[in-house]
């Protein structure tokens, strides 16, 4: 029998075949199967089998946090998705504040792959892991479950590339996991907005398995200095979230301001209230003063501008102090959730935002979101066309290692793919191209992408993308607040 079972699983063999060889209908042919590890099973019987510690192929438990999948019988079809491409993504599902229109990106982009595939019927798959902290889940941190959720995708389901997560301390704990030596699968991890630069030199060699479609704070501390000293502001207090982004984008700021900064952290988000009315009574005479809040929550932003708002200091109002904001703050749930209490601070809001989604690109991948999405906006979620980008990138990273290492996907490969997409032919990122981009890849030729996010040319050396800077500020048209947008060099 066991010659007979090997010949069936090297051919990838359903798991009716494998039944009709043992000659029982009782016991399936998993409870037979042999393995070493989970690629076993999966080629055998399909994605969601893994090797158990009996050595033998088992069902995976679908972990609770991970139960969203495009395409939505991905894990209930193993013989369908036999030989799926299987990606993964860490985000934050919280329904109010949380990534919901980040992955709702990361699933069209794998939908419109998937209208021809890869090649020979390969399709994509894509499982949806959630970071919230949440006691109704379980009692996990963010990072627990950005780790757990990571080790999941990585182990039992073999994913060969993650998109996210969404913020730099995440990224790098992940990154870090996922380097140690005990996971058998190296994985791309494509994050559209882990920003901090304590990540550009993350990847001991290259090409490296981190990568980012927003450029590093380094570029955005720089130009939000800029932008104060254009105020102008003699001095500012940084309100700063206690965290590898809050703290990267507070250096960087400090480092290109002239003037005098005041560095304040926090590692508690509940002491935000707080530390806003000692803000307001630290400085009660008007001057032109200045506030800057860092973090990579919406929460903590509509907390921040909340209390602030219902400060009975007298300063907050006055023109000539202002309040500035980094690129978390650019959501449209900062405004729905602030506008009760904070209106009235509008007028003094300014911030910044790395990259310029706008142009043909940008708007032909909010028709068609808003085409899959009954009408949603996706302009809402300030970094959904940076998650459309890094899935497509992580899709032609997976084009390039399966012409160019004989229909083998592995993340180091994906990488090497990622070498090649800013040196050659012009091409969009969107359905349209998808084809031509295997080709070049097939050809093992050069490509130069334009992404919905703006332009992507990644530096050789450091693999990193550069961008132009969004300054917005909070005002009215038509009766409603909205940001207004100038874009810098």
């Amino acid at each position: 029998m066991e010659p007979m079972l090997h010949a069936l699983l090297s051919r990838r063999a359903p798991w009716a075949a494998l039944a009709a060889v043992l000659g029982c209908s009782a016991v399936s042919a998993v409870d037979y199967a042999q393995c070493s590890d989970g690629a076993t099973c999966r080629q055998a019987f399909g994605l969601g089998y893994t090797c158990g510690s009996a050595g033998l192929c088992e069902e995976i438990e679908v972990l609770q946090r991970c139960k969203d999948v495009y395409p939505v019988d991905l894990l209930k079809d193993p013989e369908k998705y036999s030989d799926v491409v299987v990606f993964g993504s860490l985000f934050d599902n919280t329904a109010m504040t949380g990534d919901g229109k980040l992955i709702k990106a990361a699933s069209l982009a794998i939908d419109e792959a998937n209208a021809n595939g890869l090649a020979e019927g390969r399709l994509f798959g894509i499982v949806h892991c959630d970071y919230q902290e949440n006691p109704a889940i379980d009692g996990l941190t963010s990072e627990e479950a950005a780790i757990q959720g990571a080790k999941y995708l990585v182990d039992q389901l073999g994913a060969v590339a993650i998109i996210g997560p969404g913020t730099s301390g995440l990224a790098e704990a992940v990154y870090r996991e996922l380097e140690k030596p005990s996971h058998a699968t190296k994985t791309l991890i494509v994050s559209p907005s882990a920003t901090s630069p304590s990540l550009t030199d993350i990847d001991a060699t290259k090409p490296g398995l981190f990568w980012r479609t927003a450029p590093p704070d380094s570029v955005l501390g720089a130009k939000l200095a800029e932008y104060m000293e254009e105020v102008p502001i003699a001095n500012a207090i940084v309100l700063y979230e206690d965290t590898t982004y809050g703290k990267g984008l507070a250096i960087e700021l400090d480092k290109n301001f002239e003037d005098q900064l005041t560095l304040r952290p926090y590692t508690d988000p509940a002491v935000i209230p707080q530390e806003v009315i000692k803000i307001a009574n630290e400085n009660p005479t008007p001057t032109a003063f200045a506030v800057v809040f860092i973090t990579s929550e919406v929460s903590q932003v509509t907390s921040f501008l909340n209390a602030a708002g219902v400060s009975q200091s007298a300063f907050y109002s006055n023109p000539e102090v202002k309040i500035f904001l980094g690129d978390t703050a650019y959501n449209a749930d900062v405004i729905k959730q602030t506008q009760g209490n904070a209106a009235a601070l509008y007028p003094n809001v300014r911030g910044v935002f790395p990259g310029a989604p706008s142009g043909p690109v940008y708007q032909l991948f909010l028709a068609t979101y808003a085409a899959k999405y009954s009408n949603e906006d996706a302009s809402d979620a300030s970094y959904s066309a940076h998650t459309y980008d890094a899935t497509w990138l992580a899709l032609y990273g997976a084009a390039w290692s399966y012409y160019q290492h004989n229909g083998d996907i592995r993340g180091p490969w994906m990488a090497e793919g990622l070498q090649n997409v800013s040196n050659g032919d012009a091409f969009d990122i969107n359905a349209t191209t998808w084809s031509s981009i295997k080709k070049a890849f097939r050809e093992k030729r050069g490509i130069n992408i334009r992404g919905a996010s703006g332009e992507l040319d990644y530096d050789p050396v450091t693999e990193e993308t550069t961008a132009p800077v969004l300054r917005w500020t909070i005002e009215q048209s038509m009766g409603a607040w909205v940001f207004k947008e100038t874009q810098v060099p």
